[in-house]
């Protein structure tokens, strides 16, 4: 059995990656006042930030339509017995119900939609996890149970320069509880329950990374990760984080990437954080 792994922007999995492991990719839409651009397709994550430093006008964000996953569904299933489709939380994005309502018009038995209660990279490594499992011939069921079993143990920790985009975009969440905090109070933020919540807070940026740190290293204990260091305009940060990580986690895998343009939108410039879960065997 051919099974076909489909994802979508939100994931912000390096393309590389992608086409090495036989991802097919949906973008969702980033808007600038009358200007619309596909993520990742005409507008990268360089671009995305450049244009917000001098933007007078700030970006919003759009799902997939169905047709657009029906277009995708239906080309695949010409090559392949079975779809499995990973998508961003539905509290987070439409894009899951848009996936939905693509199966349901198509009809198929063919297409399983799973809503990874996740975004950005937790959303990425559910996704490598299925494509892995279809590319050693698993059936579906054992393609769909993989992306299940990392949606379901992966975490995320982030911090962002503002609350400022969250909470424009309706994206903040259980976050909310932080807003109004001092300037030298700084947020450690994570996803619960397929929305952004908190998770710590600081008094000043100096002591954000450790604290990361701590709460990753209660979090795992010995366990080998597959982590990704994520940023949005904050490369410095990220090989910060980086290093740190390497030195105190055994890592079989670590990714170091600029989140695009979709979650750039909602998490503002500045930001940086960690996604990960263990090894298993």
């Amino acid at each position: 059995m051919r099974i076909a792994v489909v994802t979508d922007s939100t994931a912000d999995l390096p393309g590389e990656t992608a086409r090495e492991h036989g991802v097919s990719i949906v973008p969702l839409t980033v808007i600038f006042g009358e200007e619309t651009f596909l993520d990742g397709i005409d507008m990268n994550s360089h671009d995305f930030f450049a244009r917000l430093k001098t933007s007078s006008v700030m970006p919003s964000t759009s799902q997939p339509s169905p047709a657009d996953f029906i277009q995708v569904y239906d080309n695949l299933l010409k090559t392949h017995d079975h779809i499995v489709s990973v998508h961003a939380s539905h509290k987070l994005s439409g894009t899951y119900q848009s996936a939905c309502i693509a199966r349901d018009t198509l009809e198929s038995d063919s297409i399983d939609v799973i809503d990874s209660k996740q975004v950005t990279m937790c959303e990425g490594f559910a996704v490598l996890e299925a494509a892995r499992a279809a590319q050693s011939g698993g059936s579906r069921e054992e393609v769909c149970q993989a992306a299940l079993r990392v949606a379901g143990c992966v975490e995320l920790l982030f911090t962002v320069d503002t609350l400022e985009f969250l909470a424009r975009n309706g994206r903040i969440g259980k976050a909310a509880s932080l807003l109004g905090t001092l300037l030298s109070v700084k947020p450690i933020i994570h996803l619960e329950d397929g929305e952004v919540a908190p998770r710590d807070k600081v008094l000043g940026a100096r002591r954000l990374l450790p604290r990361a740190m701590e709460l990753m290293n209660e979090a795992i204990g010995s366990r080998a990760i597959r982590a990704a260091v994520l940023h949005t305009d904050a490369h410095e940060k990220a090989e910060e984080w980086k290093r740190e990580i390497e030195g105190r986690f055994t890592c079989k895998e670590l990714i170091v990437n600029e989140v695009g343009p979709v979650v750039g939108t909602h998490a503002g410039p500045g930001a940086v954080g960690v996604a990960w879960y263990p090894c298993v065997g």
